[in-house]
């Protein structure tokens, strides 16, 4: 049986998580191909956001937009594949266009991954992906079974504002295979 709230933030407050995970940061979504435009003109519409980053993520035939609100969190990412057999597009038709994870910025992954486990928290994978010379480190975890959202933690290092690198995203989406979304 699931603890109620109250429990859930004394457990975090004695394994020290709420000092450990820092704010929001960004809410990834995956969108059927062809309407990563219109989701991000949709979500401008309602919200004065921008375009600030786009990238094309070779290794797993995809795009990612990044729009932002000024110069606040979070961020929102949005994905589509750029053909059928793209992780985007499969995960699309698995569970239609919608929020795939909220990603948290924290101060120490490596913590927040041990505590996590111990506390019966399962992740994509078991290695922690990307790393301090590479600007960032984040791992998804499995998906939440009410509302299947997967959580993901991010560290970012220096002076590095991205959410991805070109080396490590292939490597990040490929962790979500298990979910037969690869």
């Amino acid at each position: 049986m699931m603890p109620n709230l109250s429990e859930i933030k004394d457990d975090m407050t004695k394994n020290g998580l709420d000092d450990l995970i820092i704010k929001l940061d960004h809410i990834a979504y995956r969108v059927k191909k062809g309407e990563r435009v219109k989701a991000m003109a949709e979500l401008a519409n309602a919200v004065p956001y921008y375009e600030f980053k786009s990238f094309k993520v070779i290794s797993m035939n995809a795009i990612t937009s990044c729009i932002k609100l000024d110069k606040t969190s979070p961020v929102v990412v949005v994905s589509e594949g750029l053909d059928e057999d793209s992780i985007v597009e499969k995960y699309v038709k698995k569970h239609g266009g919608r929020i795939h994870h909220l990603a948290y910025l924290v101060k120490d992954i490596e913590k927040v991954v041990e505590i996590q486990k111990k506390r019966g928290i399962t992740f994509t994978t078991d290695e922690i992906i990307g790393s301090e010379e590479e600007g960032i480190k984040q791992i998804f975890t499995m998906p939440t079974q009410t509302a299947n959202h997967i959580i993901e933690y991010i560290q970012r290092f220096g002076d590095f504002d991205g959410f991805f690198t070109p080396s490590n995203i292939g490597v990040l989406m490929k962790s979500t295979e298990k979910l037969g979304e690869a």
